[in-house]
């Protein structure tokens, strides 16, 4: 019954996706990316969460102004930046990691962009898929809340981001390794003393 469950789950927010809906149904109840149900349950306070959008905002502008024809994903977390994708040279790495820092709020940047090609469209949807399926595990797992943490694919290495406890940071690094297809798993969490 839970996989059958996982799977309708996964299915849904598959053809949402395909299709540019961002609204998720999940037990009935729609949660819009930016609703508010996400932002109340987010540990985030709601000025982090529009603080955050904004920061993220903001650095990939300076990105693209300074290196143009990047493939640079922006994720900001309470101010800390990640940023994947690809760049076609270490030197667009550098600037990318400097433009970052340089944005006003920005407290850390974690670098992980690639050197080489953009990813394939075939790549970017197979990401979008694990992305989905580690969320929907995640609603499934004990002691987590899927709000609590940001998940970010990249040429199927998943980056955790959020605020949790070293409990809860376990239990979510284990429901995304747990994903066929996962090929590692990062966790650039701040941990919290509750």
């Amino acid at each position: 019954m839970k996989k059958k469950l996982i799977r309708l789950s996964l299915l849904s927010v598959v053809c949402l996706n395909m299709f540019g809906c961002t609204a998720l149904v999940v037990g009935g109840v729609a949660a819009g990316a930016t609703s508010g149900a996400a932002v109340a349950s987010d540990p985030r306070s709601s000025d982090g969460v529009f603080d955050d959008q904004s920061l993220r905002r903001k650095v990939d502008d300076a990105i693209n102004a300074t290196v143009p024809g990047n493939n640079v994903e922006v994720t900001s977390y309470n101010q800390s930046i990640l940023l994947t994708g690809q760049v076609i040279s270490p030197d667009n790495k550098a600037k990318s990691e400097t433009m970052a820092l340089q944005v006003p709020g920005v407290k850390k940047v974690y670098n992980y962009i690639e050197i080489g090609k953009s990813q394939s469209a075939s790549q970017t949807s197979k990401d979008a898929y694990l992305t989905s399926a580690i969320k929907s595990n995640l609603l499934f797992s004990k002691g987590v809340s899927s709000n609590d943490v940001k998940v970010v694919t990249t040429n199927g290495v998943v980056y955790l981001m959020g605020m949790v406890d070293p409990y809860q940071a376990k239990r979510m690094a284990k429901a995304a390794s747990e994903i066929d297809g996962v090929k590692s798993v990062v966790t650039l969490f701040e941990y919290s003393t509750n």
